[in-house]
């Protein structure tokens, strides 16, 4: 299958919609930075919650997603199933406080946190790590990923050069330059707006693709007699969960229990910060900030994987072994589409690529200029200037991300290593909400250490005989990172200075928190704390939500793996966890109007 005229129809048609709405919204955008940055504050709760499912729907994750399962099968994709926990616990205990914070960035909240010097070195710090560092690391993969899908679906695997250039600096530099006009133009309204269209288009396609390619070969019983004729083990490859092995040795089961128990409160974004932050603060009010938070977990978690799956699946029984696993899903479009669909499905890519791209710009813009030029090199200057820093901090962080995507090869990789250089992180960020001897030294250390053993560990790996060392590896290593980690950073709390009563004070006078952890604050007011009653109906629903979320995980796939029964069963789960929550919610929203 190549491009044909509809196909190249269809792709123009998209780009000029994109291009169109970007254009009609950069007036409004250019007003000032908190229209550029999150809209003004006025976001309702579906359009902030189906923008961050479009944002996670990368051009990388589809293709990770099949390379997993050809890596070990479908129970390999709690590498990162493992957050929709995390992402329960933020819809209920964080949601609420990033909305109330009122604030620009994540890194913001560091200095509405804590006080002194520290805390102005560690928000300059954590701005350009993440803002810079780690947000080039993110736009090279996806760079990469959607580089991959362009030069197979266009054929151009081999070929010495195309239009007198090699195929993948052509195509890097295709996708540099619509990232950056796009981005550029809009500010977070193009964003967030065109994330809507994104997000149909991309899902639309993901799951024509499926559905085509599960008839193809025949569902499930042909995907099955597929994988067995290429030499894999089917009743590997179609587990969901590993089946259990030795505790405390390397295998399967042991780095689930790890993925469930320990990385998932460890890991930087268990509070939701970050770009998902930055819809949160684009929220009317808390409860959108909420809502809009609950939608994107249901939907990323549940919704989202199983099209993917299903490509990656037929894959691997239509083609056997391949040099490179990620490129199974390009080989399926080219495979399996026909004339105008295929030009569809490449939209939807662009698709999901340009919803990645275009917050991890943006975001990574706003703490360039919020968080490094307007606190520290360049105050005082006007609104216009201040987007103009935005738009050219936007145009270099696509350079450095499109010229880094040539050294990233293994994108899975990539993904472990963001997850390796911030574990533990994610216990301090829990506790700096509902503990108030958290100071800026406690975040400090838990980066340093952590970034600190995973070089170590990176360089044992490397030492003759140690290259197969599983305690090495992720995410055995993740989880000893974790130990140093939270051992160190508690420990550093109690030696240093605590937060000054007065900063503590006003900072839970603007967020409110709750919780018997800031009891010695909260005690010299007299607005009134949460109550025990809430704490756990709060409980109530984190749990009544997970099991709403992988009870639909599990539900969907053993529908479509043939196991109709546990698929019956999981869904009937599924309902209960759903009304349950609805019920709190009520419960929830009544004693909010009573108080």
């Amino acid at each position: 299958m190549t491009l044909t005229g509809l196909d190249i129809v269809v792709l123009v048609a998209y780009i000029a919609v994109i291009f169109g709405a970007a254009t009609l919204l950069s007036r409004r955008a250019s007003k000032n930075t908190e229209e550029f940055f999150i809209s003004g504050r006025s976001l309702p709760w579906w359009m902030i919650g189906t923008s961050m499912v479009a944002t996670t729907f990368a051009a990388d994750t589809p293709l990770v997603v099949s390379g997993l399962i050809a890596q070990g099968g479908i129970f390999k994709n709690w590498m990162w199933w493992y957050w929709g926990i995390a992402a329960m616990v933020t819809v209920f205990l964080f949601a609420k406080l990033w909305r109330r914070a009122g604030i620009t960035t994540d890194a913001e909240l560091i200095e509405l946190r804590y006080d002194g010097k520290p805390a102005a070195g560690l928000r300059f710090y954590r701005a350009a790590w993440f803002g810079i560092f780690q947000n080039i690391l993110i736009i090279a993969w996806v760079m990469k990923a959607m580089a991959k899908i362009v030069i197979v679906v266009m054929g151009w695997e081999g070929a010495p050069s195309v239009m007198g250039m090699d195929p993948e600096v052509l195509t890097v530099l295709v996708l540099f330059i619509v990232a950056v006009t796009y981005t550029t133009l809009s500010g977070l309204w193009g964003v967030i707006v065109t994330d809507l269209i994104q997000f149909a288009l991309a899902m639309g396609g993901s799951i024509y693709l499926a559905i085509v390619s599960y008839r193809k070969l025949g569902g499930i019983a042909g995907i099955t007699a597929g994988l067995a004729d290429k030499g894999f083990d089917p009743g590997r490859i179609l587990q969901i969960i590993p089946e259990p092995g030795r505790l405390f040795e390397a295998n399967p089961f042991t780095e689930f229990l790890i993925l469930i128990l320990i990385v998932w409160w460890t890991t930087y974004s268990v509070d939701g910060g970050g770009y998902l932050a930055q819809r949160m603060f684009a929220a009317k009010d808390e409860r959108h900030s909420v809502l809009g938070y609950l939608w994107f977990c249901i939907a990323h978690t549940a919704l989202r994987p199983w099209p993917w799956i299903v490509v990656g699946l037929c894959a691997m029984a239509w083609f056997g072994a391949v040099d490179d696993p990620e490129t199974y899903y390009p080989m399926m479009m080219k495979e399996m589409l026909p004339p105008g669909i295929f030009g569809l499905v490449i939209a939807s890519f662009f698709a999901a690529f340009m919803s990645t791209i275009d917050t991890q710009l943006n975001w990574g813009s706003s703490l360039v200029v919020n968080d490094i030029l307007r606190r520290f090199l360049w105050r005082g200057k006007s609104e216009k200037k201040y987007i103009g820093a935005a738009r050219l901090s936007i145009l270099s962080l696509a350079v450095l991300g499109a010229l880094a995507s040539f050294a990233v090869s293994d994108i899975s990789f990539a993904w472990k290593l963001v997850i390796s250089v911030t574990a533990g992180i994610g216990s301090v960020y829990i506790a700096r909400w509902y503990w108030w001897r958290v100071n800026a030294w406690s975040e400090i250390s838990a980066m340093a250490t952590a970034m600190t053993a995973t070089l170590i560990f990176s360089m044992l790996s490397g030492r003759p005989g140690m290259e197969d060392a599983a305690w090495l590896q992720f995410p055995y290593s993740t989880a000893l990172t974790v130990l140093f980690s939270v051992c160190v950073w508690v420990s550093v709390t109690m030696l240093t200075r605590p937060v000054g009563d007065e900063h503590l004070l006003k900072f839970w006078k603007r967020v409110r928190p709750g919780g018997k952890g800031w009891k010695r604050i909260s005690s010299r007011v007299s607005l009134s704390d949460e109550s025990e009653g809430s704490a756990i109906s709060t409980a109530g629903m984190i749990l009544s939500g997970l099991i709403l979320v992988y009870g639909m995980l599990f539900g969907i796939g053993w529908m479509i793996l043939g196991a109709k029964g546990k698929g019956t069963i999981a869904l009937l789960v599924t309902l209960a966890g759903g009304l349950t929550l609805v019920r709190l919610l009520w419960r929830r929203k009544d004693e909010a109007a009573v108080r």
